[in-house]
């Protein structure tokens, strides 16, 4: 079976100059754990995840006793907030992906995620324009519907 056939094409697509707060809407209202960002011709150049974005308001020292003696939490993040704004998707975006291609198969795809940990990847054509992102709920959403005929079995 072909990730062609069940990735989804719902995702956020942004440029390089997108401010971080519009990411941060964007992660926000979409529900998307991804931001890709891409360039004028649809070209991948790299993403951004909802941990990137943490990693930015939230700093890395804090172990969880230390986070527990924080009275405003939001008052640091709101600070952290402040110092990170103008930043843009290119200054906080990874540039090192592993990415799949339409005519990769499912296996391939669940082999690939689980591999490198990773909740979704995206899907690019030979042209590495940016066509969708497949993850573990997308195959077994397909798996129970298209494979086992379990969708309203229950």
């Amino acid at each position: 079976m072909k990730i062609a056939r069940c990735m989804n094409t719902e995702i956020t697509r942004v440029s390089p100059d997108t401010t971080f707060a519009t990411l941060l809407a964007k992660h926000a209202t979409t529900g998307n754990r991804h931001s890709y960002v891409v360039d004028e011709t649809g070209q991948l150049l790299g993403f951004v995840t909802n941990l990137d974005m943490m990693a930015r308001m939230v700093p890395s020292y804090l172990t969880s006793t230390l986070a527990a003696s924080i009275s405003d939490g939001a008052e640091l993040i709101r600070k952290r907030f402040d110092e990170s704004k103008h930043l843009t998707a290119a200054d906080i975006m990874q540039r090192k992906f592993v990415v799949l291609h339409p005519e990769d198969t499912l296996i391939e795809a669940n082999v690939q995620l689980h591999e490198g940990n990773f909740n979704a990847l995206p899907v690019v054509n030979d042209a590495g324009i940016l066509l969708g992102d497949i993850g573990r709920k997308d195959i077994l959403k397909h798996i129970a519907m298209d494979i086992c005929g379990v969708i309203g079995a229950a």
